[in-house]
């Protein structure tokens, strides 16, 4: 039996692989270092991320949100205090912030995806952070699902 790629995957696969993402950020924590890439798609966005060196977790899942902020500059005693809160123009209750995230799955330390979001697109998110925390979101506590401290982040920017 022959399996044939889906036309969303297929047409997915050409974006990705013929075109230059419109935004990026790079992903960077205590040894915690990673890309992601952001390219339009439809009426969302395709999002590819890889994010190596994460620390071991009970789970092997961490939270994965885009933030409000626009630095991951470290300088108070709570760390990636800058970021803010999770994205949420539209001031919805958790999880349906534009800014909240599947959960990044780990395996030895690296997680690796690629998602297709409709509901933001690159361009509503240059200038903003995605951030990493230490524990999976419950998608249920409010505000921002239990996930614990940001370990990680990236300032996002545009792909010039």
């Amino acid at each position: 039996m022959e399996i044939k790629p889906t036309s969303m995957t297929t047409n997915i696969l050409m974006t990705v692989i013929n075109e230059k993402p419109e935004a990026f950020a790079y992903v960077q924590g205590n040894k915690i270092s990673g890309t992601v890439c952001f390219y339009p798609y439809l009426s969302g966005m395709v999002m590819i991320y890889e994010i190596k060196d994460l620390p071991k977790n009970d789970s092997g899942f961490y939270g994965f949100h885009i933030h409000e902020g626009n630095t991951c500059i470290n300088d108070t005693k709570i760390p990636f205090e800058k970021t803010k809160d999770h994205y949420n123009p539209t001031n919805k209750k958790h999880p349906a912030h534009l800014g909240d995230l599947p959960a990044l799955f780990a395996s030895k330390g690296r997680a690796w995806g690629m998602i297709y979001l409709d509901k933001v697109k690159p361009k509503d998110i240059i200038n903003r952070t995605i951030v990493v925390h230490q524990n999976a979101d419950d998608f249920h506590t409010q505000p921002s699902g239990n996930s614990g401290e940001k370990i990680a982040c990236g300032e996002i920017q545009s792909f010039q």
